[in-house]
């Protein structure tokens, strides 16, 4: 086991208030967009990794697959998805994004928050903050399999 020095704590720290920042601003994106936190998840899921099935969406978010299908129902009444057939399987759909204006529009104002502190960066400590940022996102990412494994 690593010993946490103050580094390890401060880090950690500044990590869970950004959850919870984030997770304030997601809630409050979701509220403006008339979705509710599971709907935004998909979307994001859809615009980060592109076409999915229902089946690799409810994997990927942890959303129950009963569940995924109201959340489907719902954004695709909104507009929000499209389903088109699975090229190699007609029986089988795939989902697809739709109107991200409407998101992209709402996001506006933090995203150019972001790039401003983005542009204050040098090379350096930008790839640095990234190296980080994805390091910690694979290790969180790995607890929530392990989790997600132990909860079954």
């Amino acid at each position: 086991m690593v010993e946490i020095n103050a580094t390890a704590f401060e880090l950690r720290t500044a990590l869970r208030v950004l959850r919870v920042e984030l997770a304030i601003n997601t809630y409050r994106v979701a509220s403006v967009a008339g979705l509710n936190d599971s709907d935004l998840a998909v979307l994001d899921v859809l615009a980060r990794d592109g076409t999915q099935s229902p089946t690799a969406l409810a994997r990927r978010t942890g959303i129950h697959a009963a569940t995924m299908t109201g959340v489907l129902v719902r954004l695709e009444k909104a507009g929000w998805i499209v389903r088109r057939p699975d090229a190699a399987d007609a029986r089988r759909v795939q989902i697809e994004a739709a109107g991200f204006a409407r998101l992209t529009e709402i996001y506006g104002d933090g995203n150019q928050r972001l790039d401003e502190i983005a542009a204050g960066l040098t090379t350096e400590q930008a790839g640095t903050v990234l190296d980080y940022l994805r390091t910690v996102t694979d290790a969180v990412r790995a607890a929530s399999l392990e989790l997600a494994a132990t909860a079954r």
